[in-house]
């Protein structure tokens, strides 16, 4: 019988999540703003207990999908 291989996810390398923070200062935006974004569910958000937490993943993806190409 073949053996069942794991799932692509559990071999890939899980990047240390990001306190509201440090986020909002890689957003170069204030601790504040990230917060109400996080309440409004404008960006993606981790609760461990009872912390918040940004992946770095969702900071790209946020950073890629509202950058707004210029006219040319």
């Amino acid at each position: 019988m073949p053996e069942a291989k794991p799932p692509a996810f559990a071999s890939d390398p899980i990047e240390p999540l990001l306190d509201v923070s440090r986020a909002a200062h890689l957003l170069g935006i204030s601790v504040k703003t990230l917060r109400d974004w996080v309440q409004g569910r404008r960006i993606d958000y981790v609760k461990v207990g009872t912390r918040v937490m940004i992946r770095p993943e969702t900071i790209r993806q946020f950073v890629t999908s509202n950058t707004r190409r210029a006219a040319g």
